[in-house]
């Protein structure tokens, strides 16, 4: 059965080979490439340094950056499309090819049963994917992590593009994005209109559920007062709400809160107040505290676990309906 497997997907799984291979090398060349360039341009500290801090030559990060910005972006992109299209080029045909030419019924009068068969295809198709998903991943990861502050990690974990790229997530996306294609391979039991519809339905999920997984860690809580700094960088954590609180602890309406201070920019004879002045009238005024929920930045690992959680529920719901409808085939 296994070898049965093999032969029918080996050209889905000589092009994985081809494009880890390839990926690799090709990963491997820019991240020397651009290790030479930082050597080169005199960045070498600014890797671990904020842009402030760093003491470099005059232009050299605006060049860095303008230089390796679309092959940053290239790298990330390439992470994230790849669970699409294994969903669509794997997952997609792995049935829906079956059924359609009707080579299914050969399969269905053999010794091994249609849990079995269906098994072994799934194995076959779906861990040579993974680790191409894997490797190829961590060889990204590692090239940006290389950049430091230099390169997109400059914008946080939870910026959208590092988010989907990072730790368990893409394994996740993954394993959904195959079992969504196997799953309409089997109910259309066409290959292209599978494809197609893998496609569409993987980035309609995608986007519906972007924001689900930030109600499922517990976020911490920061208030402080008129004229004291929250100190929460939105670009570093992952602010979930953010305001001003009134005497009570109640949120101020946004289009209050504009209204307030730009009251109190003016003392009550119409000359510009002073800041302590204009401190002073915040709380009279009804802005007693601001106020943000926020997931910090080293809860990160968490949000990944829980939007892998999410995505791999997802995938065992669609693997128990390919499996009912597999068994509904004639």
């Amino acid at each position: 059965m296994i070898w049965a497997s093999w032969r029918l997907q080996r050209l889905q799984l000589i092009t994985l080979l081809g494009l880890l291979v390839v990926g690799s090398g090709v990963i491997a060349l820019l991240w020397s490439a651009m290790l030479d360039d930082i050597s080169s341009s005199q960045l070498t500290q600014c890797v671990t340094q904020s842009l402030e801090e760093c003491s470099a030559p005059d232009g050299a990060q605006k060049a860095f950056r303008e230089a390796w910005g679309n092959p940053f972006l290239l790298g990330q992109f390439t992470i994230t499309g790849l669970p699409a299209l294994i969903g669509v080029f794997i997952g997609a045909p792995l049935f829906a090819k079956e059924l359609e030419q009707g080579t299914h019924v050969l399969a269905f009068t053999q010794s091994a049963s249609r849990t079995r068969w269906m098994f072994s295809k799934l194995v076959i198709a779906l861990v040579p994917a993974l680790v191409v998903v894997v490797v190829l991943q961590h060889l990204v990861s590692g090239w940006l992590s290389a950049a430091g502050t230099l390169g997109p990690w400059m914008n946080g974990p939870f910026n959208a593009v590092n988010f989907g790229i990072e730790h368990v997530s893409p394994v996740g996306y993954t394993l959904f994005a195959f079992m969504l294609g196997t799953f309409l391979g089997v109910v259309s039991r066409r290959t292209l209109v599978a494809m197609t519809a893998a496609l569409g339905a993987f980035i309609v999920v995608r986007f519906a559920l972007s924001g689900l997984v930030n109600g499922l860690v517990p976020a911490q809580r920061k208030e402080v007062t008129a004229g004291t700094s929250l100190d929460v960088d939105p670009n570093r954590n992952l602010v979930i709400e953010d305001g001003w609180l009134d005497a009570a602890g109640r949120p101020v309406p946004e289009d209050e809160v504009l209204a307030l201070n730009q009251a109190c920019k003016t003392t009550p004879g119409g000359t510009p107040n002073t800041q302590e002045g204009f401190l002073a009238c915040l709380p009279q005024s009804g802005l007693a505290k601001r106020y943000a929920v926020f997931i910090p930045e080293s809860q990160a690992w968490q949000v990944h676990l829980a939007d892998a959680a999410v995505y791999g529920g997802l995938a065992a719901l669609l693997l128990a309906g390919t499996a009912w409808a597999l068994r509904r085939q004639s």
